[in-house]
C-alpha cells in the first residue's frame, strides 16, 4: 500500500479536525500497545475515510463487500484458530511480494493476487476470502491500515475473536495479537457495514502519527484545512 497516500491524506486530515474539536467522551480513551494501551481489542470510533483503492475493489467485486455470516453468534473455536494459522502460512508461502507499481503500473490497486503476485492489501484480501469461504464471518475479518515500525503505509487482516484482535500480516508468518504487532493503527473496516471505515486511535495521536510518516504531511494539511498557514 503506498505510504498513507493510500488514506487520502487531504480528506483524512479534515476529517480528523473535525472529530479533534469533538467532546472528549466522543473519542477513543485507549488505543493498543503500539499506541500506548493494553486491551486486547481496539477501540473504534466514528466514520474514517477509506483507502482510496477500496471502493474500485468494491465495485469490482461487490460480494466481498456485504455482511456475510452472523458474526455475533461465531465462536472461535482451536479448529478456527487453526484455520487462521493454516491460511495465513499458506498465503505468506505462495503469493510473491510486488509493489502495485511494479505490477500494475499505478500506486495502490486493490484486488485478489490471481496470478501469485501482490502487494500487502492483496494478500489480506485473499485470507479474507479463504477464511469467509471457510465459514468465518465477515464481521469477524476486518481489513485495516497502519503505519508500520518504518514509518510506511500498510495493511494487515485484523481477525475479531473471543480472545482478542489478531493480526495476518504477509510480513510474518506468525498471528500476533494487534498491540504486539509494533504497527500504529489508523483506520479498519466496520464489523457491522464492510463498505465503511472506522478510526482505530483518538484523532491527535493520528496526525501525530502522520506527520512521523509522512515527512509533516499530515499536519501541514490539517493546518491549511483549519484556514491555518
Amino acid at each position: 500500500m503506498g505510504a498513507i497516500r493510500g488514506l487520502g491524506t487531504a480528506v483524512l486530515a479534515v476529517m480528523l479536525l473535525a472529530c479533534a474539536h469533538a467532546p472528549a467522551d466522543a473519542r477513543p480513551r485507549s488505543v493498543g500497545a503500539a499506541q500506548g494501551g493494553s486491551q486486547l481489542a481496539m477501540t473504534v470510533s466514528g466514520v474514517a475515510p477509506a483507502p482510496k483503492a477500496f471502493y474500485p475493489f468494491c465495485d469490482k467485486n461487490p460480494g466481498e463487500c456485504v455482511v456475510r455470516g452472523d458474526a455475533a453468534a461465531f465462536v472461535a473455536t482451536p479448529e478456527r484458530m487453526a484455520q487462521l494459522e493454516a491460511v495465513n502460512r499458506e498465503v505468506n508461502d505462495t503469493i510473491r511480494q510486488v509493489t502495485d507499481l511494479e505490477h500494475y503500473g499505478v500506486s495502490d490497486v486493490w484486488g485478489f493476487p490471481d496470478d501469485g503476485a501482490g502487494d500487502c492489501e492483496d494478500f489480506a484480501l485473499l485470507k479474507r476470502r479463504k477464511l469467509i469461504a471457510l465459514g468465518w464471518p465477515s464481521g469477524r475479518l476486518l481489513m485495516t491500515a497502519v503505519i508500520d515500525q518504518n514509518g510506511e503505509g500498510h495493511a494487515v487482516l485484523t481477525a475479531v475473536t473471543d480472545g482478542g484482535d489478531l493480526v495476518l500480516d504477509n510480513k510474518r508468518d506468525e498471528i500476533r495479537p494487534w498491540r504486539s504487532t509494533g504497527y500504529f493503527f489508523l483506520t479498519r473496516q466496520s464489523a457491522d457495514a464492510p463498505r465503511q471505515w472506522v478510526f482505530t486511535a483518538p484523532p491527535t495521536q493520528i496526525l501525530v502519527a502522520l506527520k512521523r510518516a509522512n515527512g509533516g504531511v499530515g499536519a501541514r494539511t490539517a493546518r491549511v484545512a483549519s484556514g491555518q498557514r
